[in-house]
């Protein structure tokens, strides 16, 4: 069967943050942002309160990662962070706690993401082709926020399907997420190829479910998982046009 669509991460496969911001800054950003928020609301960010950044952090991610290492069932973080909050005290109502979420998450751009340097030409280059394209990725923090970011990297107008972990409900390497790309784009597993740097998540997960996989190496990250071997392996985004999949600019099966 033909190979019609090309899905990708994103984290450390399409772009990544080459310089994160020092501790004491996002603390530091952290605090501000909160602050406001609690002071509109009436509230003073004092005691326990003025640690909730501090807080809110520390459970998300002791959650993410449970959730990543056991049913892969992605948590609802706006009502962990309400959770968070009514053990200090605050009781908030859901969209409080929804409002809370936005104001702690920090975002791309103030960590300083940005786009690996092939990453544009690449996927161009295989729209070019005839290639379907898909970014499926784990986050814990979807939405609009996620969609103004993408568009602000012009990704948007490159993928048929975003498919966004905290979204949909599952993470990768659960099968439902890929499932759920594969039906946005209406085509079978066997049809796509999945590229990623994380071997369990992404080439695990897609192998699953019958599709080829392309392992984007990472710098410094040597992940390694018994048992699993990528159909390829990259160490940049353009050496995909050079696989056997899409040497020589070859056209897909139909739509």
């Amino acid at each position: 069967m033909a190979i019609r669509a090309v899905l990708f991460d994103l984290g450390n496969t399409l772009w990544h943050i080459p310089e994160p911001p020092p501790v004491e800054k996002i603390r530091e950003e952290t605090v501000r942002r909160i602050s406001a928020l609690l002071r509109s609301w009436s509230v003073e960010p004092e005691g326990e309160l003025f640690f909730l950044g501090r807080d809110i952090r520390l459970a998300i991610e002791a959650a993410d990662r449970r959730a990543y290492e056991t049913h892969c069932v992605s948590p609802h973080f706006p009502t962990l962070v309400g959770e968070v909050a009514a053990a200090k005290g605050l009781d908030l109502t859901p969209e409080e706690s929804e409002q809370l979420w936005q104001t702690w998450n920090l975002e791309g751009p103030f960590f300083g993401r940005r786009l690996f340097d092939d990453a544009i030409e690449t996927l161009e280059a295989l729209r070019r082709q005839g290639y379907r394209l898909a970014c499926v990725t784990n986050r814990v923090f979807g939405g609009p926020g996620f969609t103004q970011e993408v568009e602000e990297f012009g990704l948007d107008q490159l993928f048929d399907a975003m498919v966004v972990s905290c979204d949909v409900g599952y993470m990768k390497p659960h099968p439902k997420i890929f499932q759920h790309a594969l039906e946005g784009l209406g085509i079978e597993p066997q049809e796509a190829v999945m590229v990623g740097d994380s071997l369990r998540a992404d080439v695990a997960g897609a192998q699953a479910l019958g599709m080829a996989t392309v392992w984007r190496r990472y710098p410094n990250v040597r992940e390694q998982v018994d048992g699993v071997l990528p159909d390829y392996v990259v160490d940049a985004l353009r050496q995909l046009l050079d696989l056997p999949p899409f040497r020589d600019g070859r056209q897909p099966g139909p739509r």
